[in-house]
């Protein structure tokens, strides 16, 4: 539970402790928040490597 408390701080979310507590007791949840954030980055680093040529 520490990483999700991580990065909802890195996301400033800091407020949302019943975010957490959902996502700790569902595991589609914790399923749908982990491949938002992994496709949240891809588009980031995505935008990051266009921005560069």
């Amino acid at each position: 539970m520490h990483i999700l408390d991580g990065i909802l701080a890195f996301l400033g979310l800091f407020g949302s402790k019943d975010l957490g507590e959902s996502i700790a007791q569902s595991k589609t949840l914790t399923i749908m928040a982990i491949i938002g954030l992994i496709l949240f980055g891809g588009f980031a680093l995505f935008l990051y490597k266009i921005a560069q040529s």
